[in-house]
């Protein structure tokens, strides 16, 4: 994270009161640099390599302040484990459902279409999509082993 956007991190922590430490920096750093959708063990796996005292709890709650002040979005792949994305601009996903990638789904005009019918008196804070299939390489694999 260089430059601007890790300003801007900065200046959201501050904005919501929360105190800007090493570790927080480099849990972000962690979920920042990846196009993956890490889990917070796979995150609090990387982090500890420098910061060998981190334990795997304040990497969830770290994970959950982030979410609730909209640094991170969570993806719930319809598994056990919530995964973490740094991308916070509107989008969706697509969740292989054999080998578990999430990759993004970048498309504005789904946000748009997507609303509750008229006269619904819930109030939206997030929408997303996700998209259950085969990612290319476990569909291949899927399409071969059947024929």
């Amino acid at each position: 994270m260089e430059g601007q956007n890790e300003k801007d991190f900065i200046a959201v922590l501050r904005d919501h009161g929360l105190q800007v430490t090493y570790q927080r920096l480099a849990i972000y750093q962690a979920l920042y640099h990846t196009k993956q959708h890490p889990s917070a063990e796979a995150i609090y796996q990387q982090v500890r390599k420098r910061f060998p005292m981190i334990s795997l709890g304040t990497v969830y709650k770290t994970l959950e302040r982030f979410y609730n002040v909209g640094l991170v979005q969570k993806v719930s792949p319809m598994t056990d484990v919530a995964r973490y994305d740094a991308v916070v601009e509107a989008h969706h996903h697509a969740v292989c459902l054999k080998c578990q990638t999430i990759q993004d789904v970048m498309d504005p005009s789904l946000s748009a279409s997507i609303s509750l019918p008229e006269g619904e008196s819930f109030h939206v804070l997030r929408k997303q999509v996700l998209f259950q299939g085969y990612c290319p390489e476990c569909y291949s694999k899927e399409k071969s082993e059947t024929n």
